[in-house]
């Protein structure tokens, strides 16, 4: 058995949970060949010549003889590959594709349904894997010790005129959030309010947030449409309770009002940030709730059973479940995709 991992080396994280999850499932069976250099010697190549550096990628690739390639994001260089039923390609955040860039790969999933019409007339329905959505990957996105006090509501994410908009609103309705990410000295808000605003923090860092902090708010980028983000899985993980824009991928992915709080109005956030901190015994309920639905359905496990599904031996995939204490979607009588806490 051996897994081709093709991806970049995401600052938000998502190649390293996937390879992670990849490595627990199939032991020793794993290699992440990298879109972009990762080490000095490769940047020093890449930065000498970006065309040959990626026309490497591809001889890697077409050399290799893996039972399964992994794709996370298209790039033009991969319309050299001759296509292979092997080939999976997930195409995240706003995807496009015209029928080249289609052609090497033997199945395709989104990470946003809301652009599923554009991918299927690119695609086709034999191609179309479907959405496969973000999530969170276990022994990274877990609770974390609180300190005794708790701050209020915090927000972790990068500028966006949306969300600037809400923060300011946030502000004037005197919640003070603490804000994490670009704005630290970098934005007007900061200026205005300087005492709540800290610089981004490596991934590692966040449950260390999550911790000193009642609620989060998950505001979503332009870019999603109709699903979610990688925050709204994660923080389930880390065990917080949310307040999360509506949208469809929200509510498929979690029970509004038991398992996670949404708005579609600035003053419903307000409101719904203030039930949580107003009845904290509700909010450690959904929180608990969220992260119990998170470990049933919604770890990089269940998505790369989902992914890898027709292309590995079932017989593989179960064995790869059974590692990692994963009940793989109709493996038995009343199976739906449950696990125990992992």
């Amino acid at each position: 058995m051996k897994i081709l991992l093709v991806a970049k080396p995401w600052k938000g994280g998502l190649a390293k949970y996937v390879s992670l999850a990849l490595e627990e499932m199939f032991p020793g069976s794993v290699r992440w060949l990298p879109t972009y250099p990762d080490t000095t010697a490769e940047q020093i190549k890449y930065r000498r010549n970006r065309q040959a550096w990626r026309a490497d990628r591809v001889s890697v690739i077409s050399g290799s003889d893996p039972d399964a390639v992994i794709f996370i994001n298209h790039m033009d260089a991969f319309r050299h590959l001759r296509h292979r039923s092997r080939h999976i390609l997930w195409v995240t955040d706003a995807p496009k594709l015209d029928p080249a860039d289609a052609a090497p790969y033997g199945r395709i999933f989104i990470s946003d349904g809301g652009y599923e019409k554009e991918i299927l007339a690119s695609v086709g329905p034999d191609v179309y894997g479907g959405e496969l959505s973000f999530a969170h990957h276990p022994p990274i996105h877990r609770p974390m010790p609180s300190p005794p006090r708790l701050k209020s509501v915090c927000f972790v994410g990068n500028t966006d005129p949306a969300r600037d908009r809400l923060i300011e609103h946030l502000f004037r309705a005197g919640l003070r959030p603490t804000v994490v990410g670009n704005y630290f000295l970098r934005h007007p808000l900061w200026w205005r309010h300087p005492l709540f605003f800290r610089p981004g923090v490596p991934n590692e860092a966040m449950g260390r947030i999550y911790a000193r902090h009642r609620v989060s708010l998950n505001i979503h980028a332009r870019v999603i449409r109709g699903g979610t983000n990688m925050r709204t899985f994660e923080c389930a993980g880390f065990g917080i309770s949310q307040v999360v824009d509506a949208n469809r991928g929200v509510e498929t992915a979690f029970d509004p009002e038991t398992e996670i709080l949404t708005y579609d109005r600035p003053e419903e956030m307000v409101a719904q940030i203030r039930r949580l901190l107003e009845d904290p015994e509700r909010s450690a309920r959904i929180a608990a709730n969220a992260r119990r639905r998170a470990l049933s359905q919604h770890t990089y496990y269940h998505r790369m059973l989902q992914l890898l599904s027709g292309v590995i031996p079932d017989k593989q995939l179960r064995a790869a479940a059974a590692r990692v204490g994963v009940v793989p979607q109709g493996a038995g009588p009343g199976a739906s995709g449950t696990s125990s806490e992992i």
